[in-house]
């Protein structure tokens, strides 16, 4: 058998220690309250943000702003149903080895993480459209995107991608407002 290049023992040893990193921080953060307020910031990460955030963008600037976060959002729902679909990576709890998992699951795949996908698109554009509330949303996206590794469901590169997606979108969302 081929001994495997540089590169891919390389990437080998980043996917083994993002894996470490996963079963860390999962046994790290067990104390019933600590899983709790994780899986609350978790599940406001996903559909219940964008309402919020349309929801506010409709009072704070018309029910254009609302359409546009709309489109944004949807957009964004497929392209990241799209990715984990086309990467069909294994999310850490899925791995034999892999942490618990503590947090549903709502689709497959792991890469990249749509709740943190769209906690950074609703930080990034609450903080530009309305910066009283920028610090809550910051916090909150921070918070929601450790949330889905420590509670066993994404990788830390996962969250980034997801991350880096948001900002994309938001950027999308101020360029059709």
């Amino acid at each position: 058998m081929k001994a495997p290049g540089a590169t891919e023992g390389r990437i080998h040893q980043l996917v083994e220690f993002e894996h470490a990193v996963c079963c860390r921080l999962a046994t790290t953060v067990v104390g019933t309250w600590a899983v709790a307020v994780l899986r609350s910031a978790s599940r406001i990460g996903d559909w219940p943000l964008s309402v919020v955030v349309g929801l506010l963008l409709a009072a704070t600037h018309g029910m254009h702003a609302l359409t546009v976060w709309t489109i944004a959002s949807l957009t964004a729902v497929v392209a990241q149903k799209q990715l984990k679909g086309r990467c069909r990576r294994l999310r850490p709890c899925e791995r034999p080895d892999g942490p618990p998992q503590r947090a549903p699951i709502p689709d497959k795949g792991s890469f990249p993480s749509g709740h943190t996908l769209h906690a950074v698109m609703a930080a990034v554009v609450v903080t530009q459209l309305m910066p009283v509330l920028a610090m809550g949303f910051i916090v909150l996206a921070a918070l929601i995107g450790v949330s889905r590794v420590a509670l066993g469901v994404h990788f830390p590169s996962d969250v980034a991608a997801g991350a880096a997606l948001g900002v994309l979108f938001a950027t999308g969302v101020f360029a059709l407002l």
